[in-house]
């Protein structure tokens, strides 16, 4: 089985002006201090695996609040979107001010891919078919009100799709399956570090259940609760929050929700459940330590590894933990597949990645250097 991503190059991205990341695994840990790009790593592989699809962008402004409005003397709508869409750009540009693209890239023999991003403002002229069409404007000239701002994404096969951000309203990422239509160019499940409601993972459940993937979500929360025999998503008419898990545990003769054993099983759902579902492609879990003692670390990440290899799954993960990367570092030696760990180091502007491979880590860990 190939990996999906070896070497990753980000520009003008977040934080990146440029990053440039060689010798990916099968299973990447990315660490470092606060404001070093981590979280912005993961993004930008979630962005580009669905093709710069406008429900996962949504999501992504969504979850570091880069959607929120700034009221503004004489501020169009449209100018409003562009404050919001230039979180995703380095330097955080102004309306007029976004002359460099982001460009996310592999080079990569089993999948070179490119993705561009860009701003710019059109208006909306009727074609001879009696079609409106978008045309570009000059930077300078987008004073009237009914120009439109609008991303324009081009893919490695030179396709340009114009996206009006108006659009990004229509949308909100109530699952994380991207919606039909969406320009998935690999399967690609985010995992966020914050505790998220079981109605949000219930359509991921309802894609394994009755199949024989079950038994892997049943195993990964044995990890917590041995008892645990069965899993399943039902109904609850006397709650307001649609559908909840449910588990059957030895010895009790009634379902016991999940939620009454405590954040570290509800966690190891989260992982399970979209590990599964990553199946050939690629599992993104931002904060991988939420919710997870120390004591079972080891054993979430041997499961990582073995479902990644068994599956065909890219995993990159983000944590400030010493205890999540020792966890790491012995799970990849006990598994097949390759393991990694990135860390990202501040230097002025610039953010430079370090990677350790398995053998590497394996001192790295022994001799206790600091790596978070």
């Amino acid at each position: 089985m190939g990996l999906k991503i070896q070497n990753l190059t980000l520009k003008h991205f977040r934080a990146f002006r440029e990053l440039r990341i060689s010798g990916l695994g099968r299973v990447n840990l990315i660490t470092g201090k606060n404001n070093t790009g981590k979280s912005s790593v993961l993004e930008a592989l979630h962005i580009f695996a669905h093709g710069a699809a406008l429900d996962v962008i949504s999501h992504v402004l969504e979850r570091r609040e880069g959607n929120i409005r700034v009221e503004g003397e004489g501020r169009t709508a449209d100018r409003e979107r562009l404050i919001q869409i230039s979180t995703l750009f380095y330097g955080f540009p102004e309306p007029s001010d976004f002359t460099e693209p982001i460009v996310i890239s592999t080079k990569d023999n089993s999948c070179p891919m490119r993705l561009t991003m860009q701003v710019g403002w059109f208006s909306e002229e009727r074609g001879t078919d009696g079609n409106l069409r978008l045309v570009p404007l000059q930077a300078d000239s987008f004073d009237e009100p009914d120009d439109v701002a609008a991303l324009v994404v081009e893919t490695q096969n030179k396709k340009k799709r114009i996206l009006a951000l108006e659009r990004l309203e229509r949308y909100s990422y109530l699952s994380r399956i991207s919606a039909p239509g969406s320009e998935t160019q690999i399967p690609c499940i985010f995992v966020s570090p914050y505790d998220e409601r079981t109605a949000i993972l219930a359509p991921l459940w309802d894609r394994i259940s009755l199949t024989k993937f079950e038994n892997h979500v049943v195993e990964a929360l044995q990890i917590i609760e041995p008892r645990i025999s069965a899993v399943n998503m039902i109904y609850d008419e006397n709650s307001n929050i649609g559908r909840k898990a449910i588990v059957r545990i030895e010895n009790i003769d009634r379902p016991v929700p999940l939620r009454l054993l405590g954040d570290g099983v509800n966690r190891l759902l989260d992982i399970a459940l979209s590990l599964i579902n990553a199946r050939e492609g690629i599992l993104l879990i931002d904060e991988f330590e939420n919710g997870l003692h120390h004591t079972v670390q080891f054993d979430a990440w041997k499961t990582i590894f073995l479902l990644a290899r068994e599956l065909n799954i890219q995993v990159f993960a983000t944590s400030h933990s010493w205890d999540a990367v020792e966890a790491f570092q012995q799970a990849a030696a006990e598994t097949p597949e390759e393991g990694a760990l990135v860390r990202l180091t501040r230097r002025g502007e610039e953010i430079i990645p370090t990677v350790f491979a398995e053998d590497e880590l394996a001192i790295v860990t022994r001799n206790r250097v600091e790596v978070r």
